[in-house]
């Protein structure tokens, strides 16, 4: 996982979130989801997958648990945190089972995907 501050075509920084072949454009679902309701979610059943990501663990213990958590589905993957695995990792060292997060669309995330399947 890499978490990056990109050039947008625009100009303007934006963060983008890599994992393997995929980069999504993590400022820009941040401003779609944000006319989306917020739900609680388990992140307890991500503690196995949080491994794989490589979350800077300094970065994790800073992360605020109150913002809400970007998922997206991936075509033939499923749902997939495409933003907020630092306020994973936090929550999951400190017991907290559920976080606030915003659900994009098939349609959203397509837009906001920068590379990928």
């Amino acid at each position: 996982m890499n978490v990056a501050h990109e050039q947008g075509t625009a100009g303007a920084e934006r963060e983008v979130f890599h994992f393997l072949a995929w980069a999504w454009d993590v400022t820009a679902g941040n401003a779609i989801a944000a006319e989306y309701p917020v739900r609680r979610v388990d992140v307890t059943v991500l503690a196995g997958i949080v491994q794989l990501i490589g979350v800077n663990r300094a970065r994790a213990g800073a992360a605020d648990l109150s913002r809400p958590l970007l998922i997206a589905p991936i075509s033939g993957a499923g749902l997939f945190v495409i933003d907020g695995w630092h306020r994973i990792t936090r929550a999951l060292a400190e017991h907290v089972t559920h976080l606030p997060a915003r659900l994009l669309t098939e349609a959203d995330e397509a837009r906001i995907r920068l590379r990928g399947p």
